[in-house]
């Protein structure tokens, strides 16, 4: 269950709704398509199958995967149908012989044909047996941007279920693409990719930008998972993605703030670096801001203390931000500068309101 094991997995998903242009895609190879099917739940007793696999070099594997026995007994006649169309195999190589010895790849490969010769349902049921990770169940918000958590599922079956659910639920096909990518050591390039253009296609521009920035400069870390043709696609679309937030962006200050980190291919400012730092001591001013604000949200007018609080807060932010600005401007990435004038400007505004216009208790979030 790695990067390179399925080639017959959809590596680029191309989609005329993105805000990416098509022509940063042209370079991409759409291989295999899986139509949507919704999952139907039956209510046969369970089949508890005993995992087996012969990768030595996992260290945490689920020891069984739940399924339905009458699920369980579609696999094993279809499985003897692909062995009556491949003809004679010796004894425990034979498809059939594998699913009952619990292989956990034999399993994923027979769904992918019940998929392919029309039996939907039955493969997404598979595949969920075989992505869902028994640590984290369907809590599917564990799944943050970044987060290498050491998924305990089968990688290439939640990369099936993501391209299963994207047609009717994008929320839920982000989730098994970030479940995909989440198997510590073992990244996969091409969910990293689609879980950065269903970012995108959800509204959320930094988590786009981090999933694109991690698929483009995979090779860095993970020489052994980059594909070139992959890295080079995600590196001209998250280019892309980075010039249209700056020409034709309409984000607010929370959504500016989210971004920075991620709108800077080579990572600055570094984590636990002192431009780092510096920045995320103004985003500490930042909220204090808010707090203070919260504090008032009843409407009622803001003492002249609190007044005063919030503003030393606001400023402190502004100043470290403009020194920030200052000290790293040959550093800082096109789209880094646009957002950090765009927040010293919204943050000015801010302070402005609260200086001298709003005094009726009217206060403003970011």
């Amino acid at each position: 269950s790695n990067s390179t094991s399925t080639p017959s997995i959809i590596v680029i998903m191309v989609t005329s709704r993105s805000l990416l242009a098509l022509s940063v895609l042209s370079a991409a190879a759409l291989l295999h398509s899986l139509p949507l099917y919704l999952l139907i739940i039956g209510s046969t007793i369970p089949v508890l199958v005993e995992s087996r696999s012969n990768d030595a070099d996992k260290s945490k594997k689920r020891s069984s995967i739940h399924l339905e026995e009458d699920l369980f007994n579609r696999a094993l006649a279809h499985a003897g149908m692909i062995e009556s169309q491949q003809g004679p195999s010796n004894g425990d190589d034979r498809i059939t012989e594998r699913l009952r010895g619990g292989d956990v790849e034999a399993l994923y490969e027979v769904a992918k044909s019940m998929n392919d010769s029309g039996d939907k349902i039955s493969s997404v049921l598979i595949w969920h047996a075989l992505a869902d990770d028994g640590s984290q169940g369907d809590d599917y918000e564990t799944y943050e941007s970044g987060l290498e958590y050491d998924y305990e599922g089968h990688v290439p079956s939640a990369l099936a279920l993501g391209f299963s659910y994207y047609d009717v639920d994008k929320a839920r096909s982000l989730h098994y693409f970030l479940m995909a990518t989440s198997k510590k050591g073992m990244p996969h390039q091409a969910a990293m990719f689609n879980a950065g253009r269903l970012y995108l296609e959800l509204e959320d521009p930094s988590g786009a930008l981090a999933y694109l920035r991690e698929c483009a400069t995979l090779d860095r870390a993970h020489p052994a998972y980059a594909r070139p043709q992959l890295s080079i696609t995600c590196k001209k679309a998250y280019n892309t993605l980075s010039n249209e937030l700056v020409e034709h962006s309409d984000m607010g200050l929370e959504e500016a703030i989210e971004c920075f980190p991620y709108a800077h291919m080579d990572n600055f400012p570094l984590p636990n670096s002192r431009e780092h730092q510096v920045f995320d001591g103004a985003m500490e001013r930042l909220e204090k801001y808010m707090g203070v604000v919260r504090s008032n949200s009843g409407g009622e007018i803001m003492s002249n203390s609190a007044r005063t609080k919030a503003t030393k807060h606001l400023t402190a932010a502004i100043e470290a931000l403009m020194n920030f600005k200052s000290s790293n401007r040959n550093e800082l990435s096109k789209l880094q500068v646009y957002l950090m004038g765009y927040m010293l400007e919204r943050i000015t505004n801010l302070r402005n309101k609260l200086e001298g216009e709003n005094k009726h208790g009217n206060y403003d979030e970011l």
